[in-house]
């Protein structure tokens, strides 16, 4: 298992070589990808296994105002990003693949899923809207203590195996990071979001494949704009 210092997309090339090495071992492989660019990084080096690409549902945003504190403040990168983003004058930034990775993915053949997320539907706007903490998002707190990667990856492959673009019960590689780029791999077992907690058929973490040693995690009450 790899184990990076710090959290970020500084990692994102550690990770597709990690992925790569693994890759014989599973019969998919799950990319959280905002943008599309880590899909294809991913992509490229799979060989015959196939990729799919899950990415935010419809317009989200991030919010540049929101940034000044949290992991777009304590990540050189997201730090240098959002610098950048504000340089531009931007305000709003949308969470969606870019209309030339989006030619490229369908180029490449590799699926792409938008829906809603697991532990960021119903329960987050409990949270947000109505100020109420749900078991989900105690879950959610607690997949993140290993780091937001390890969340968000088996929610995209909940979210893959819910769309019938995996099967349930088979080993999957998801891959996933800290807002930007990638930072964590597991070997997991998919299941349907439905059957996350089954005896027989539920989700299973197999084997951790590469992680940041100290995740820096979004605050509870982080607002992404629509």
């Amino acid at each position: 298992m790899h184990i990076f210092d710090h959290p970020g997309p500084v990692n994102t090339e550690s990770v597709v070589k990690t992925v790569k090495e693994h890759a014989p071992r599973a019969k998919a492989i799950v990319v959280a990808s905002i943008t599309g660019e880590s899909a294809l990084k991913i992509a490229r080096v799979a060989g015959t296994i196939p990729v799919v690409c899950v990415t935010c549902p419809q317009g989200m945003v991030w919010d540049i105002d929101g940034m000044k504190s949290g992991v777009f403040a304590d990540i050189k990168e997201l730090r240098a990003l959002r610098d950048t983003w504000n340089a531009e004058g931007r305000e709003k930034v949308p969470m969606e693949i870019t209309p030339e990775n989006k030619i490229l993915l369908d180029q490449a053949g590799i699926p792409l899923i938008r829906g809603t997320i697991p532990f960021f539907g119903p329960s987050f706007s409990m949270r947000i809207h109505l100020g109420h903490i749900s078991s989900l998002d105690i879950m959610a707190k607690t997949l993140e203590l290993f780091s937001p990667g390890t969340l968000v990856g088996m929610e995209c492959v909940l979210m893959a195996t819910d769309a019938g673009v995996i099967s349930e019960g088979i080993p999957v590689i998801c891959c996933a990071g800290t807002e930007r780029g990638l930072d964590t791999a597991w070997l997991v077992r998919s299941s349907a979001s439905a059957n996350i907690f089954h005896p027989e058929r539920g989700f299973r973490f197999i084997e951790q494949l590469a992680k940041p040693g100290i995740a820096v995690n979004p605050e509870v009450g982080i607002e992404y704009i629509r």
